[in-house]
């Protein structure tokens, strides 16, 4: 008995140790400041995810439509809805900056326990190398964008986070666990993975499916992991399949060489991984270090990572799951080589001193490098203490004091998480800036409420991040033309198109578009094809030829902003040449959305080609039984329009005619009383009203009512299997 209560006090002690460590250097002093967080992507996922708590969840949506970006787009369809529900609860104890605070800092802490979950050698007994693998990970400073690192975290990507901590824990219940429903429980961690992010699902899938088929589990526990998995996962991730069409493809540029895959960071615990296998190589072989999964992590992500076709994955998201499978076998391998030590006692005391020294020289690194920013000091100085008094207390530990010592090299090799960290956190009204943008937003809200294209600049970043004014739709009464979910909206390539003309020193972030660099007038033309209303420039530049543009009406000037009206409609008839584009059948859709080079023609394709004459023409996606003609050039007049989330109504004087309505197309929006809507270039819908009034509405489609049913059903089924198999388990 008292070996057990000091097995579990050394593990709550671990535990609480490594807990403390990473919560006092993510900044918890921040997290619980009530200000709206900022930093990279971050700093525009507020206004997604607040229009999800504001929006969808009274409603109990889990997905539909928003107006804040991209002339409208499907929110949630084609992103990821659980980080945004987790907000969600905290929000209900927390406001909200301070909930989606807590939400970022979440999806570290789960990243680091899943990795020391699947580093133990029992289901209960904590892996102190583990716990050290999750910070080695999670500190990792060589890449900011592809996922599971802090690092990407802090620029943004969160769910990537989330869905990794999950795919993890599902793995470790289904071949480590002893519970009896282990299986169950690894099915609602895979499914809280796909809820989270689509690649790291992708990625796991296979290495799971091969575990749950191989392990043994009597057939009602595999029943009921399966409906488990689909009651959670099949109403999303249903919608996701069947809309793939109406994404937007980024055409990101694949990585070639093998030293973008390695990165430095992960170059040394590859050559000491090396050096362990070579001089233990039996050892690590008896003892089945090298086991299935670290292997399939590594050999999946080098096999796709050079020979995926290009499409919707990126190979550089591979990156994560090498250096995650790199991570795992380099810890057993020490581990394995200290436990050599220790059963030998080949120098343990001459280790164990040598250890305790360096712990002490990286930590003295550690200090010197933060010292002169007492904000950071005021947590840093109590990681320092906590780890010496762990090392104090376990002199003799040889295990203790190796972990430690990494521990303390990965703290002193750390450049620039804690600036990045401290930038995010004390939020955008932290900045010396915010005034300039408090000015700018309280003279937007006098304005009559429009959809606004602003002109991008990188230097904006002093107010947050680049991205600082997507925030329009959070901060004010207007919506922006340019959001984050670039991938979610059909209308994302004609955006950055257009605004590359309006823009000094432009993104283009958008692979393999013809953009417009310098052709102002040009890009003037599209603010009224895309139907803006007000144009925000920010360099003088841009403002000074914003002044000489007769088709622009100076508003007013917010240093060093200055906004414009533009004259644009939201309800036009189409007069032009109709080309008539035949709707591909489902499959098809899919399939040209997920491969680039195949030989279906998609209707965005044209709708591009189509972009730079739009006044002679216009691409109209319709089924072959309807007959689209184009309306007369009469006078059109439109009174009483409302564009919401749910509905976009209006009269019109010429019902019967073919209107265009700029607002992005998406198959849930339905006519009342008319035909259509359909798709239309560049990206928008258009309707034959029967009457003056014209209602459009956003309804649930008949697949989505039928995957919530079915989900239900799957709920259902699910508590009898566990019902029957807790009443099995209790007569055993």
């Amino acid at each position: 008995m008292k070996s057990i209560i000091k097995s579990l006090n050394s593990n709550i002690s671990q535990q609480l140790f490594y807990l403390l460590v990473l919560v006092l250097f993510l900044r918890i002093d921040l997290v619980f400041e009530n200000n709206t967080p900022t930093g990279g992507d971050m700093g525009a996922h507020i206004v997604a995810i607040d229009t999800f708590i504001k929006d969808f969840m009274p409603n109990l949506q889990i997905n539909g439509w928003s107006n804040d970006w991209f002339g409208g787009y499907p929110l949630y369809y084609f992103y990821f809805p659980l980080p945004a529900i987790i907000t969600f609860i905290f929000n209900l104890i927390f406001p909200f900056g301070i909930a989606f605070k807590i939400m970022v800092v979440m999806s570290t802490i789960l990243v680091v326990y899943s990795i020391e979950k699947l580093m133990r050698k029992t289901s209960n007994q904590i892996s102190i190398y583990g716990a050290t693998a999750g910070l080695f990970y999670v500190f990792t400073e060589s890449f900011t964008i592809y996922g599971g690192n802090l690092a990407s975290t802090l620029a943004g990507q969160f769910s990537f986070a989330y869905s990794l901590a999950f795919a993890n824990l599902s793995i470790f219940y289904l071949i480590k666990s002893e519970n009896n429903f282990r299986f169950t429980i690894s099915s609602i961690f895979l499914a809280l993975c796909l809820l989270s992010h689509v690649i790291p699902f992708i990625i796991y899938s296979p290495i799971y499916a091969f575990y749950w088929l191989s392990k043994k589990q009597n057939l009602n526990q595999r029943i009921l992991s399966i409906f488990i998995f689909l009651a959670l996962a099949s109403r999303w991730s249903i919608s996701l399949l069947m809309n793939l069409e109406y994404t937007t493809n980024m055409s990101y540029t694949p990585f070639t060489r093998l030293d973008d895959l390695i990165k430095k960071d992960i170059l040394p615990i590859i050559f000491i991984l090396v050096g362990l296998f070579i001089a233990k190589h039996k050892n690590l072989i008896k003892k089945k270090t090298l086991n299935l999964f670290d292997l399939y992590l590594i050999s999946s992500s080098i096999l796709l990572y050079f020979y995926v076709p290009e499409g919707a994955l990126w190979n550089g998201r591979l990156i994560p799951f090498f250096n995650l499978g790199i991570i795992f076998l380099s810890f057993k391998a020490i581990e394995i080589f200290i436990d050599d030590i220790n059963l030998f006692q080949q120098g343990v005391n001459v280790l164990t001193a040598l250890f305790l020294g360096g712990t002490i020289y990286c930590l003295y690194i550690f200090y010197e490098k933060w010292s002169t920013n007492q904000s950071y000091l005021n947590l840093y100085l109590p990681i320092i203490f906590i780890i010496l008094i762990f090392a104090i207390l376990n002199l003799k530990n040889v295990v203790v004091q190796l972990n430690l010592l990494i521990v303390s090299i990965i703290f002193s090799t750390i450049s620039f998480l804690p600036h990045w960290l401290n930038w995010n956190f004390t939020g955008y009204e932290g900045k010396n800036d915010w005034n300039q943008i408090q000015s700018l937003y309280t003279q937007l809200d006098n304005l009559k409420p429009g959809r606004i294209m602003w002109e991008p600049n990188s230097d904006m970043n002093k107010y947050g991040t680049p991205m600082t004014l997507m925030t329009i739709p959070y901060f004010t009464k207007h919506t922006s033309m340019e959001g984050l979910y670039f991938d979610s909206s059909i209308t994302t390539p004609f955006h950055f198109i257009s605004v590359s003309g309006l823009a000094k020193r432009p993104s283009n972030p958008v692979g393999g578009l013809s953009y417009i660099n310098n052709q102002f007038d040009k890009g003037v033309d599209y603010l009224y094809d895309l139907g803006v209303d007000y144009f925000i420039t920010y360099t003088e530049e841009i403002e000074s030829k914003a002044m000489n543009s007769e088709r622009l009406t100076f508003l007013f000037s917010s240093e060093p902003f200055s906004v414009f009206e533009v004259n644009s409609l939201k309800v036009e008839l189409i007069y032009q040449d109709i080309d008539v584009f035949s709707k591909v059948n489902k499959q098809e859709g899919i399939l040209s959305s997920v491969f680039r080079d195949t030989n279906i023609t998609n209707f965005f394709q044209k709708a591009y080609e189509n972009f730079d004459e739009l006044d002679e023409k216009r691409v109209i996606e319709v089924t072959n039984k309807i007959l689209i003609q184009p309306s007369n050039k009469n006078d059109l007049e439109v009174t009483d329009i409302k564009i919401t989330n749910k509905k976009i109504s209006f009269f019109t004087n010429n019902p019967g005619e073919l209107h265009l309505i700029k607002v992005s197309y998406f198959p849930n929006w339905s006519i009342s009383n008319g035909l259509g809507p359909f798709r239309t270039s560049p990206s928008f819908m258009s309707v034959i009203p029967n009457q003056e009034y014209v209602e459009i509405n956003f309804e649930i489609t008949t697949l989505e009512k039928n995957s919530f049913y079915f989900s239900i059903f799957s709920l259902f089924l699910s508590l009898i299997i566990f019902i029957r198999s807790i009443k099995n388990v209790k007569k055993t």
